[in-house]
């Protein structure tokens, strides 16, 4: 089932749900999209990105893709496409003083921004900000003052999102040249993305090593300087937060959803699970599946 809403601003809700599908040769506005419920892989600039509960990726106005769904039980997509013009307005109510806004109200020109397109972690504000976005547009709301307060402060929250992910946590790379620091942040965002998407996999150190174009020590010294964990840690708290969808909105046995995220045996998930989340996956899909 799909549902496309277009304001008429020309921004744009989309929401599907469905077990299998694919869409070859598509171009995005600029769009934040998000999984509520199993998998959307996207086929983009050369690389696969699996999207899933727990991270959003964002598109930005002119990229071409390929999407597909497909899963065992229903994937439940959404995504918040903004208008050329929606998006470079609020953008110039950032960086053009208030006279210059007043004196010019109407001039868009050259003022989109290009950001990375790359899974961010969905949680807090943003997270809360979207998902009451989306219930509105599930329960057909018609109010477009609403809808479009509710876009603004999207954009606001992501802001905030994309300051923190790239030019804060690029900071952290300790290196004089500003282009080398893009150049490396892009390299090992590339690897985040890889082990998000193939969190199911056996990954080793050499595979993320030819994925960076880096070698394998020198991955692990500067992944490790951005995202203060290894490469390893990293991959176990995606495969964990990916677990924990699971058990709330499926009907998975744990034996198999240890698979299904990448663990080789159940007793090392189910005492690992219990050391970070304090509690048994039982105990807690018990606690959140109503």
């Amino acid at each position: 089932m799909k549902t496309l809403k277009i304001l008429s601003n020309q921004n744009k809700l989309y929401s599907e749900t469905t077990s299998e599908a694919f869409y070859s040769d598509e171009q995005s506005d600029f769009s934040i999209r998000m999984v509520t419920r199993g998998n959307e892989e996207y086929r983009l600039n050369n690389k696969t990105v699996n999207v899933f509960p727990g991270y959003f990726l964002i598109l930005n106005d002119g990229t071409s893709y390929q999407r597909k769904i497909y899963t065992d039980g229903l994937s439940n997509t959404f995504s918040v496409q903004f208008s050329k013009k929606f998006l470079a307005d609020y953008n110039r109510s950032l960086i053009c003083n208030d006279a210059a806004l007043m004196n010019m109200p109407f001039d868009y020109a050259d003022s989109s921004p290009v950001f990375y397109e790359t899974l961010y972690p969905f949680k807090n504000d943003l997270m809360f900000t979207l998902l009451h976005l989306k219930d509105h547009f599930d329960k057909k709301v018609n109010n477009e003052l609403l809808i479009n307060e509710y876009l603004y402060h999207s954009l606001l929250l992501f802001y905030q999102v994309h300051n923190k992910e790239v030019f804060v946590n690029s900071g952290r790379l300790n290196f004089v040249k500003p282009g080398t620091r893009k150049e490396l942040f892009k390299r090992l965002n590339n690897v985040k993305d890889y082990m998000i998407s193939n969190c199911n996999q056996a990954l080793g150190i050499d595979e993320l090593s030819k994925v960076a174009c880096l070698s394998e020590c020198h991955l692990y010294k500067l992944f490790k300087e951005l995202y203060h964990c290894s490469p390893h840690q990293y991959l176990l708290k995606v495969r964990l937060n990916k677990a924990k969808s699971l058990l709330c909105d499926t009907n998975y046995p744990i034996n198999e959803i240890v698979g299904m995220v990448g663990f080789e045996n159940a007793s090392s998930f189910i005492r690992l699970f219990k050391k970070i989340f304090t509690v048994t996956p039982q105990n807690y899909r018990a606690k959140n599946v109503a």
